[in-house]
């Protein structure tokens, strides 16, 4: 017992009542009528009628749960740590004096939701068919213009771009920018659609390495569709080798980096011109080889017959032997002459594309920008002039003290209607406020204290109407027109009444 302390007006009620007062708390709560909870899953339960048991936790408290079996069936696989966010009411249960979640929904959290709609959306394509290897199209051998899809700041970009200088700088390389992470598909399959616009040879996504959450907007279905149907064949390149989107199951290669990517679908320069001297001097033997075996067939008809005269029979002939070498020459000629015009080519696109000359075309074009700057400045100062005169004549036509003396003899006018309505509503007001006044005063229980009554309470505040509200040891307080008094029934009788002891 607590010492000095009078414990006899403490409500006493059952443990059911506070269970009853305490579920009722919380049902009112609106805040907890319906709520989503973050957690990891623990302590996992499945009883035989499908019912699941849990609890949510994280670092600092634990909330139990329960889902009957028609919603635990909608929910995903379950497992002990896995991260979810469980959707439901706080209840309380009274068998065990506890509050718990009653779970309608769960989704998962975190990477197991991103796993999850990953997992839901490449089965679905694949029904489809977008990533079957028959559909897929072979790429050019010798691309002679690339589209590369990627941040202009990113280092999957600055490495495919390092790698086709350094392997292939006779190949054209052109940079569509759009951001590459983040919800930003919308961008990249715009950027997609100008670089196929632009009739490249080949196209190319690429991003370099990062977690599976930067990634995820490869695994967009909007992105994952157009790299399935692209017009120009597509080689993506996104992240590291063991990265995998949808975007590469679609595409027609997928690179393991963007370096790889570079390294695999351009050609070496250096290879490209060993393969051509290679192919010269394969046609310059094959020529002498045809050259020398029409030879030795002229010289075998020429020795046939002893009676012929060599040069009437083998005039002709020799002559036709000479026409063709001509032409093979001329053929030889042609060929290796378009060949050179072909390295002289795709040098001059190496010089174009030279820091030096892609400055001077930088300098020249800002230039340019710099002089229709200063015409766009001119010409917009003289139009902001011209309606700056304008607004001034409109403003000098308008002048307002033309019509400030009519617009004040309204306002005189107004404001004495104005004073007489106000003195009117006064009159009136006053009069219902002293109406008020008299019903108030006529109600007023201090007025009829004032007259000799008096208002009885329990100490609990209750007013005693009925005797029988207060048998005999009730305490009393009974409130005067002026003070108050505590009073005591002393006892009750069929003759004697009640008696009400002062104290």
């Amino acid at each position: 017992m607590i010492a000095g302390r009078d414990l006899s007006r403490v409500p006493k009620v059952t443990v059911r009542r506070i269970a009853a007062y305490l579920r009722k708390k919380i049902e009112d709560d609106p805040k907890l009528a319906f709520l989503g909870v973050e957690g990891e899953v623990s302590n996992l339960r499945i009883n035989a009628s499908g019912h699941a048991y849990f609890a949510i936790k994280d670092a600092e408290a634990l909330l139990e749960c329960v889902a009957f079996a028609t919603d635990a069936a909608t929910f995903p696989e379950l497992k002990n740590g896995t991260a979810i966010i469980a959707y439901g009411k706080i209840a309380t249960y009274a068998p065990r004096s506890i509050y718990q979640l009653t779970v309608r929904h769960v989704e998962l959290a975190g990477l197991g939701r991103l796993f999850q709609r990953y997992d839901e959306l490449k089965r679905k394509l694949q029904a489809e068919g977008l990533f079957e290897t028959a559909r897929k199209r072979p790429l050019p051998r010798h691309p002679f213009r690339v589209a590369l899809v990627g941040s202009k700041s990113g280092d999957g970009t600055r490495d495919f771009l390092t790698q086709a200088r350094l392997r292939a700088p006779q190949v054209e390389v052109e940079l569509f920018e759009a951001p590459v992470q983040g919800d930003v598909a919308p961008q990249i399959v715009a950027a997609l659609a100008r670089a196929a616009a632009s009739k490249p040879d080949l196209l190319v996504l690429a991003r370099g390495g990062g977690s599976f959450e930067d990634l995820f907007v490869f695994n967009d279905e909007r992105l994952v569709r157009w790299i399935a149907s692209s017009p120009i064949p597509t080689v993506t390149a996104i992240g590291h080798e063991a990265d995998t989107s949808l975007a590469d199951l679609a595409a027609d290669h997928r690179a393991p980096t963007p370096s790889t990517a570079a390294q695999t679908v351009l050609p070496r320069r250096d290879d490209l011109l060993a393969s051509l001297r290679r192919d010269m001097v394969a046609l310059n033997r094959s020529l002498k080889t045809h050259v020398l075996r029409l030879r030795h067939a002229l010289e075998k008809v020429e020795h046939r017959s002893a009676l012929a005269d060599p040069t009437a029979i083998l005039a002709t002939r020799r002559q036709r032997v000479d026409g063709a070498a001509d032409a093979l020459t001329r053929t030889a000629e042609q060929r290796l002459r378009r060949l050179r015009e072909r390295v002289a080519t795709a040098n001059g696109r190496l010089l174009a594309a030279s820091p030096e000359a892609r400055l001077a075309a930088r300098r020249e074009r800002l230039t340019g920008l710099r002089r229709l700057l200063g015409y766009a400045e001119t010409r917009l100062l003289n139009e902001r002039l011209g309606r700056l005169h304008d607004w001034d004549d409109r403003l000098t036509r308008r002048d307002p003290a033309r019509r400030l003396g009519p617009l004040k003899v309204r306002l005189d006018d107004a404001a004495g209607r104005l004073n007489r309505a106000a003195s009117r509503s006064f009159e009136r007001r006053r009069g219902d406020l002293r109406l008020a006044l008299t019903r108030l005063e006529g109600n007023n229980p201090e007025a009829l204290l004032q007259r000799g009554y008096a208002i009885v309470k329990t100490t609990g505040g209750e007013v005693v109407r009925d005797a029988a509200q207060a048998p005999p040891g009730t305490r009393l307080q009974v409130t005067l027109a002026r003070g108050e008094l505590k009073a005591r029934v002393e006892r009750d009788g069929p003759d004697a009444g009640e008696q009400i002891g002062l104290f």
